[in-house]
């Protein structure tokens, strides 16, 4: 017989009772101990974080204060904004935004673990906690890494003397608002993913990324035609950076401009607070969520597609394929089926290719938008470049097409290798079969060629109907991006052969944003010192930028075989590091 009830339903035994009293115990600290446990899975990566909190505020401020600030301070004056320098005017908005970024990954990636991959949160609900209660721990401790990231951002912005108003320590609550107000709705649509199926990818790639350039972080808002206008008037970073700037050196605003700033954040921050709980709620309460999933109509399109094939394949006179099985040298590395893993990884992405290829090579679009449309009103006269002055968006363009192929490259050879090598397991099961570690080694590269040739395939369409590169140049511009892709497809699946925990990917983006800012991509390598250039001109993406502008330029000299020369040498020895990577995890 059941125990019996009490009116309210619950049971009147010893044990319930102990239960209830846990209950009203957690009641009060159950949001602590749940901050507390995402602050300790934190401890996995604390030291990308710290790097990053310490090094992205110096990065930002030396590459795009001390860097393009040189070009712009020639010909511009901030004196109308309250600010005395270009440094002092984008420090309190890198600040801003470097924070919204930070939160964007924070309430994706370690949201998804929790329903999905670790199911952590389905752990914390069997304990006396409520959904609401792991929602609130989870932001409480995303809180506590804006604390950090935006009290050293401060203090660096204080040793570079961009401050000047004895309220700028207010930015850590601005700053902070931004964050929640970007990352509570993504954190609301995250949390409603069954599965992610690279969504998280795109949520970074047309969410957090057009709300970061087209917000007024390194130029003014006004510098943008007014459609542009109106998705920084709609993106909190925008908010943040305005309240930064008055809070840091005094912007001049009227009063009531920044109650809008924020009211609009303090709205957001609560419609999204309550979104999260409802779902949150939903999936971890009484009731599974009822409501549409996203991406489950094409999901059900890709199992029915499957099943047709299976269907189709002849099995019924029970023969058996052949197998082929290969002697002599090299042959326990190299099977010669580099196929079926090139068309096992394009079959796995086959349901979301279109926007995912889209994604790629929208992003250089949006940064040649960006500063062509937001940087150029504040520089008096073009680049001279191979004799000859062009326009600064002719002088990006090029540059921004080697980041293209970079960027497509790293991400095929990192966060989809990563995946299939330590969680799904992949190419364990893989190299079960009569695959060799070269066969995963050339199908996985040879699969984010393929990605970062799409991406500068795309990107260059957009530059030559804008006129900024001719077609015989662009064929040859084709070539070099794809040489580019190999060269970081090989290095990047080679490091990420030594990776155990997805956290350690971080560390990628903390090398990769210096590579990008540095490699004379956004401004020429002449404004830094002689000894600074020198360690630029050693990173891999300086050498792609500059093989792009000389074929753009039809600029070519015994540097061009230089860079050239430089990513064959990446190419083979990623290669090498990556076919014997394989075959110490998977052979013996």
């Amino acid at each position: 017989m059941s125990a019996p009830l009490t009116e309210t339903g619950r049971s009147t035994t010893p044990k319930a009772a102990g239960k209830d009293r846990l209950a009203r115990a957690a009641a009060t600290r159950g949001v602590l101990h749940m901050a507390e446990r995402t602050l300790r899975s934190m401890r996995a990566y604390a030291g990308v974080i710290l790097f990053a909190s310490i090094a992205n505020p110096i990065i930002y401020i030396a590459a795009m204060g001390l860097g393009l600030g040189v070009l712009i301070g020639e010909g511009t004056s901030f004196a109308e904004y309250g600010a005395e320098s270009y440094l002092m005017y984008i420090a309190p908005a890198i600040l801003a935004s470097t924070l919204v970024m930070s939160g964007a990954i924070e309430m994706t990636f370690p949201v998804m673990e929790g329903f999905k991959w670790r199911r952590t949160y389905y752990a914390a609900q069997a304990t006396p906690l409520t959904p609401r209660q792991i929602a609130a721990g989870h932001i409480l401790a995303v809180c506590v890494r804006f604390l950090i990231h935006s009290s050293v951002f401060l203090t660096v912005m204080l040793l570079f003397g961009v401050i000047s108003s004895p309220w700028a320590f207010l930015q850590i609550i601005t700053a902070s608002m931004g964050g929640l107000a970007l990352g509570l709705p993504i954190m609301a649509y995250v949390a409603a993913l069954r599965d992610d199926r690279g969504r998280i990818a795109l949520i970074q790639r047309f969410v957090v990324m057009p709300l970061f350039l087209f917000s007024g972080t390194f130029y003014p808002l006004t510098n943008l035609p007014l459609g542009l206008q109106v998705l920084g008037w709609l993106s909190p970073i925008w908010h943040a950076n305005e309240l930064g700037r008055v809070l840091s050196f005094g912007q001049p605003t009227p009063a009531w401009l920044i109650g809008v700033h924020v009211g609009y954040l303090l709205l957001v921050i609560v419609a999204g607070w309550l979104i999260v709980q409802r779902i949150y709620t939903a999936r971890l309460g009484y009731a599974e969520w009822r409501g549409r999933v996203p991406g489950a109509r094409a999901e059900a399109k890709r199992k029915a597609k499957l099943s047709a094939q299976e269907r189709r394949q002849d099995i019924s006179d029970g023969a058996m394929p052949s197998v082929v099985v290969r002697t002599g040298f090299a042959s326990n590395l190299y099977s010669g089926n580099i196929r079926a893993v090139f068309e096992r990884g394009l079959s796995a992405i086959r349901s979301g290719r279109k926007l995912i290829f889209f994604a790629g090579f929208l992003e250089p679009v949006l940064f040649l938008t960006s500063f062509g449309l937001g940087v150029s009103p504040m520089l008096d006269d073009g680049f001279e470049v191979s004799g000859e002055t062009v326009a600064y968006a002719a002088f990006i363009a090029p540059a921004l097409l080697a980041v293209s192929a970079m960027n497509g490259a790293v991400f095929d050879s990192t966060v989809n290798v990563f995946f299939k090598l330590r969680l799904t397991k992949l190419y364990r099961t893989m190299m079960a079969t009569s695959l060799g570690p070269l066969d995963l080694a050339l199908g996985e590269i040879l699969l984010a060629l393929l990605r970062g040739g799409i991406y500068a395939a795309g990107f260059l369409a957009v530059l030559l109907s804008a006129g900024l590169v001719d077609p015989a140049a662009a064929v040859l511009m084709l070539a070099a991006a794809l040489l580019i892709a190999l060269g970081f497809a090989s290095a990047g699946m080679a490091i990420t052969t030594f990776m155990t925990r997805f956290q350690q990917l971080d560390w990628l983006m903390v090398l990769m944003l210096p590579m990008f800012l540095f490699s004379a991509t956004l401004f020429p390598i002449e404004v830094y010192p002689e000894v600074a250039q020198r360690i630029i001109q050693v990173l891999p993406l300086w050498h792609g930028v500059e093989l792009m502008r000389h074929i753009a330029f039809w600029d070519f000299s015994l540097m061009s075989l230089v860079h050239i020369g430089y990513y064959l040498v990446m190419v083979a020895v990623g290669m090498t590091v990556t076919t014997y990577r394989m075959r110490r995890l998977f052979l013996r």
